[in-house]
């Protein structure tokens, strides 16, 4: 007789740092709004503006296999909202999210006002700048702590300079954001994302 072991899994999230980020002073105001009651996970990519004293999370997403051009499968972490503007990173045109379906543990369904001409599988979904046709943000820094989106209040983004991301665990992100043939943000060096 054989012991078959079966495997079982539990809702969670894994921390999606190696060891605690350095996280910058004081608190940034931020760029975006999102609906309440959302929460953003520490590990998510931050565009920092230190003089203005202000952030904005990098929407960004990667496209999954079982979806089609104006619903995509997309990576759980993308952060995208209903109302943002989406680009498929490298194309040159816009669309506008209409809804977003969170229902499914192991992807998120990002439906679009108008089909995503050519988005495949292994596509980035990124927000964008509906006028210049181009990601709205640019990550250099990321989230240091989870970012509960409540009612009242201010929120304000706890950012990191300087931490080591896990590869399985952040947010997907385009090959390029890296330095050619390393492993660190081009944006900042010393934003290093490893498989552990």
């Amino acid at each position: 007789m054989a012991i078959k072991f079966e495997r079982t899994t539990y809702p969670g999230n894994m921390n999606a740092f190696w060891r605690e980020p350095k996280v910058m002073p004081g608190g940034y105001a931020m760029k975006q709004t999102f609906p309440v009651g959302e929460v953003i996970l520490r590990g998510a990519f931050v565009a920092l503006d230190v003089d203005a004293m202000e952030a904005a999370i990098v929407k960004v997403g990667k496209v999954l296999a079982g979806g089609t051009t104006s619903a995509a499968r997309v990576s759980k972490r993308n952060n995208l909202c209903p109302g943002d503007t989406v680009m498929k990173v490298g194309g040159d045109s816009t669309t506008t999210v209409k809804s977003v379906d969170r229902s499914n543990p192991d992807y998120d369904v990002i439906e679009v006002a108008t089909a995503i001409t050519g988005l495949a599988e292994g596509d980035f979904l990124q927000e964008a700048d509906a006028n210049s046709k181009a990601p709205k943000y640019v990550a250099n820094a990321v989230l240091a702590a989870d970012l509960e989106i409540r009612k009242g209040g201010l929120p304000t983004i706890d950012a990191s300079h300087d931490a080591i991301l896990l590869k399985a665990v952040c947010t997907p992100f385009p090959a390029d954001w890296l330095v050619e043939g390393g492993f660190c943000l081009k944006t900042n060096p010393n934003i290093i994302i490893i498989n552990q």
